[in-house]
């Protein structure tokens, strides 16, 4: 038998691949990658900064369809417009704000907040304003709101019609004060506008058709109207520990509720016994009382601070009918008894579209629209990336942590997250990734199954879930620490990856590190040798002060 021919360089040649020359192990200036950030909003903002500060040669651009910064604190002026989640809570890790005016921030001063944010970093340079997008296409080789669906609200009712999300400028005060005024919905929004509107208005009308949990945190000493006094900012100011300590005992309260979301749990009984009573002990009309008391386990819906709601639906110029909307007349709204109530305004405190398709055409491989995809059923990896959308990542996707305790932790963990992957694609040239269906699949099979033993799993209208079929959508099978925790490190084996070269290991060039380019005398090429990695307890067994090999360094007496 004839020996097998002798392996020689030829047969490399032959297979058409040849070392990259100029590639170095981990130098950005391998690549440079071109990142869009759609909206200029809270998020947006924040990969601003974790692009500035955390990558190299990346040309980052946010493109924002309005005319400045902040998504729906910029757009949100309805009476008492503001966010449900404290103030502290509601922050940037690196710009912790000793200057929030109040527990519950209202829109302007979490407007002002970005803003100051943005002015500091000088981040509007990343920024172009007044460019929407309106198609996102993958090429292979290379906040809209809700109208409630009421007959007759927009072709037929003679009055005025308002989203509150879409405030207009020219409706306040002045101008509502002799109005008569229906108010439809029971959620964050409807909440948060009523006792903004009762006070000077003829008469509200407000259509409920689902109980709601009227929450509060300890640390808000029992009234939603804290304000933080002049001493207590100074205070921030001045010693930044006292800031953090702040912040962090409102994260625990927050994080804290976890337990009781599940279904049965001791947690989940005392929280509902806790806040039944306290609802009891503020609304005093019995009707109103078992109008607004849910049926269903605390949480299922969205808790909501709602304080100045439940004084302002007790006062003489406010009925409150526990009924559907079911259409409009030129005069007025007809609820589901059949009983006209005649008004001057529609005020629609509905809320979002939380269907999580997006506004726009986002076509990803094999012309799948992502519009279509998520039609009926929005399902995401991991609340944040999608299959067959390549090179995508989004935020506060479908099954993600947005009622599990803090949000703001989970947020800068999915920016960590990008910025990982966006390191990866740079070093390793990498033409794209996606999640693949098969896991993605499975993850969300079990998001339902564990969903059974959760309150969300009980009957009640939610933005969580879809209403018509009863699936939930929106809830991370976990707290918000353990999601934090999940997305740590991506599991790259869950993504399908492509490469632009036709061998994977092209980016380990011809074998040559930054450190190595550099020198010896300019760079320390010997990282392994220092005084951190010196175990205290050999050293000290040799004789030698840990002290001076470590301030900081202890002997552990367990170990051996």
């Amino acid at each position: 038998m004839a020996a097998p021919p002798r392996w020689t360089t030829l047969y490399q040649e032959a297979s058409g691949y040849s070392i990259p020359q100029k590639t170095t192990w981990m130098d950005p200036e391998n690549r440079r990658l071109r990142i869009i950030t759609i909206g200029a909003g809270f998020f947006g903002i924040f990969m601003a900064y974790q692009m500035q500060k955390e990558c190299q040669n990346m040309e980052h651009v946010v493109y924002e369809k309005d005319h400045d910064i902040g998504g729906t604190w910029l757009k949100n002026r309805y009476p008492n417009a503001g966010c449900d989640v404290p103030s502290h809570a509601y922050t940037y890790r690196f710009a912790l704000y000793p200057d929030w005016p109040r527990y519950f921030s209202y829109a302007p001063d979490i407007w002002s907040n970005l803003d100051k944010v943005c002015t500091v970093f000088d981040w509007r340079k990343y920024m172009q304003f007044h460019t929407e997008v309106i198609e996102c296409r993958w090429d292979d080789e290379k906040g809209q709101w809700k109208w409630p669906d009421i007959p007759g609200l927009h072709d037929r009712f003679q009055g005025r019609v308002i989203h509150t999300a879409g405030w207009p400028d020219d409706y306040r005060e002045q101008q509502w004060k002799d109005d008569r005024v229906a108010v439809i919905g029971s959620g964050a929004s409807s909440v948060q506008a009523v006792p903004g509107m009762q006070p000077h208005t003829a008469h509200l009308d407000v259509f409920v058709r689902t109980g709601v949990w009227f929450g509060v945190l300890a640390g808000n000493n029992g009234t939603q109207a804290r304000v933080y006094s002049n001493d207590e900012c100074a205070e921030f100011r001045k010693n930044p520990k006292t800031l953090v300590e702040h912040a962090k005992s409102i994260e625990a309260e927050v994080n804290g509720m976890w337990g009781a979301f599940y279904s049965d749990s001791m947690a989940q009984k005392m929280a509902s016994g806790y806040f039944r009573k306290r609802m009891a002990d503020i609304i005093k009309d019995e009707e109103l009382l078992r109008g607004f008391t849910p049926t269903f386990g605390f949480g299922c819906r969205r808790i909501t601070p709602g304080d100045p709601y439940m004084e302002a639906i007790q006062q003489p110029n406010v009925s409150v009918h526990f009924t559907a909307a079911e259409r409009c007349t030129e005069e007025g709204v007809v609820d589901a008894d059949g009983v006209e109530r005649k008004v001057d305004t529609i005020v629609c405190a509905t809320g979002f579209d939380n269907t999580y398709r997006p506004h726009f055409p986002i076509i990803g491989q094999h012309g799948i629209d992502l519009r279509d995809k998520w039609d009926k059923c929005p399902e995401a990896y991991l609340g944040l990336a999608v299959p067959g959308m390549p090179n995508y990542i989004t935020f506060i996707g479908p099954s993600w942590p947005i009622q599990n305790g803090s949000v703001m932790a989970p947020l800068h963990s999915v920016s960590e997250y990008a910025i990982q992957f966006l390191k990866k694609m740079q070093n390793e040239n990498i033409r794209s990734f996606a999640p693949r269906q098969d896991i993605t699949d499975q993850f969300n099979d079990h998001v339902q199954e564990w969903v059974k033993h959760t309150v969300w799993k009980d009957d009640c209208r939610s933005w969580y879930k879809n209403n018509e079929t009863g699936r939930v959508n929106a809830i991370w099978p976990g707290s918000s620490l353990h999601y934090q925790q999940v997305v740590d490190r991506p599991r790259y084996e869950d993504f399908e990856i492509r490469y632009f070269d036709s061998n994977p290991w092209a980016h380990f060039g011809m074998g040559w590190t930054i450190l190595d380019r550099e020198g010896g005398k300019k760079a320390d090429v010997s990282p392994h040798l220092c005084l951190e990695n010196i175990d205290p307890i050999w050293f000290k067994a040799m004789g030698g002060d840990i002290n001076a090999l470590n301030p900081n360094s202890t002997v552990n007496p367990g170990r051996t």
